[in-house]
């Protein structure tokens, strides 16, 4: 069944580890948006900088930020997440030893998140008696709700553009693409991705990063 939307992870998905954007998957994502498919980014970075993108890619600016505790549509926001308790967290971790939360975490609205110099384990290990989660994406160690997750961002997303999250299609390449990459419509996964995203995953590309998502929109029958 063709996508009534696709929902497209930012950070090793349309970028490569360093972060750089892959011209090929933001061209054929333009396409694909431009020729009636909306296409939202749903990644763990901040509203200001995924609206920001969408735009300049030119995509519609509909976005699901903070690995789903933000969500943005028709420039009508919803806050899913509480950073109460992550902040929490942070502060009995700063207290054993000095963390660096990420620059951009001065716009995060519903988590907290830590620079990947951290082992992700001795977080967790130390938070096991807060009500967090924490996650790790390869660029940053996320401290969130415990139920926080980017499918519940789709939700509401889709609720907001007046779909259901089975049609929406979704391409992603690390842990915290796992719920959506199970709970929507058809998961596929880029060659990069983690072996937790291709378990998840209904097919895995071969193709790395852009590339993958190029034969992602190719496979979907939108490129």
């Amino acid at each position: 069944m063709r996508p009534s939307a696709v929902a497209v992870d930012v950070d090793g998905t349309i970028t490569d580890m360093r972060k750089n954007l892959q011209c090929n998957a933001m061209e054929a994502l333009r396409q694909v948006h431009s020729e009636g498919t909306p296409v939202i980014l749903a990644t763990g970075n901040v509203l200001p900088i995924a609206y920001g993108l969408s735009r300049f890619i030119g995509l519609g600016g509909t976005v699901v930020a903070e690995n789903g505790g933000v969500v943005c549509h028709d420039e009508r926001v919803e806050v899913l997440g509480d950073a109460s308790k992550p902040r929490q967290a942070f502060e009995h971790l700063s207290s054993m030893t000095a963390l660096d939360r990420l620059f951009t975490d001065e716009w995060r609205m519903s988590e907290v998140a830590l620079r990947g110099k951290v082992d992700p384990q001795w977080v967790i290990d130390q938070l096991k008696d807060f009500p967090v989660r924490v996650q790790a994406s390869g660029f940053a160690i996320h401290i969130m709700q415990q139920d926080h997750c980017k499918m519940n961002g789709l939700r509401k997303a889709a609720e907001m553009m007046g779909i259901e999250a089975r049609q929406i299609a979704t391409v992603g390449d690390s842990d915290n693409d796992v719920s959506m990459l199970k709970g929507c419509g058809r998961g596929i996964a880029v060659g990069n991705a983690t072996a937790a995203a291709k378990e998840a995953a209904d097919e895995v590309m071969p193709g790395k990063h852009g590339e993958g998502v190029v034969q992602a929109l190719k496979a979907l029958g939108l490129y």
